[in-house]
């Protein structure tokens, strides 16, 4: 038996093991390093998940768990509030289709030079990413015409911050199109806003 073989087998098992214990080491390595990428991800996702949460939703809470909670929460509070008030705006959709289905006057649907009536105006309000969206389509000309002047100026009577405004003008219609910040969606009246706007627009024609 040659000794010299004898010596080379407990090295080599060294040597071996050693590589075992590197390429465990080098795996815990990884898995910690994943895991700590794993939480600082999480913890970036649950800061903008509280950004998007009206207050009320977590005041008091500092556990992620109860912070999820809150965002459920919202969301059925919030989807319960847009079917309520879908109902609600089908609602005034009846109320307000005898004033535009009986006979034509001319502070309501008017006439476009003796031709068939145009469409009548019309405000839908809607929740949307910033706050509420206010959309109101009227004539472009004559006594019927909603100014946008004048449906900003009944927002900012409401106290309302408008963020933006667009218009449009389309088949000789105006098309203005809203955004207005508001601090808690769930609490807002959509529907209170939008039969206020449609009175005091119709209000207005009737005066000028």
């Amino acid at each position: 038996m040659d000794p010299c073989n004898n010596s080379k087998k407990p090295s080599q098992q060294n040597h071996i093991s050693q590589q075992r214990d590197e390429t465990k080491n080098e795996k815990k390595l990884l898995h910690r390093n994943i895991e700590r990428q794993r939480r600082q991800e999480m913890a970036v996702l649950y800061a903008s998940l509280r950004s998007h949460l009206p207050l009320q939703y977590i005041k008091g809470k500092r556990a992620m768990s109860d912070h999820v909670n809150g965002a459920v929460n919202f969301i059925k509070d919030t989807q319960r509030n847009i079917n309520d008030l879908a109902a609600r705006r089908d609602e005034l959709k009846r109320e307000i289709s005898p004033i535009y289905s009986g006979p034509c006057s001319q502070t309501v649907c008017g006439s476009r030079s003796g031709s068939s009536r145009s469409d009548p105006s019309s405000v839908m309000v809607q929740p949307c990413v910033n706050g509420i969206e206010v959309v109101v389509n009227s004539s472009d000309s004559g006594v019927e015409a909603w100014p946008l002047s004048r449906v900003l100026g009944i927002l900012h009577e409401q106290g309302l911050e408008v963020i933006s405004s667009l218009t449009a003008r389309v088949n000789e219609r105006l098309i203005y199109t809203i955004q207005v910040e508001v601090n808690s969606i769930v609490s807002f009246d959509l529907a209170w806003l939008q039969q206020k706007l449609i009175e005091d627009l119709v209000d207005w024609t009737t005066l000028y």
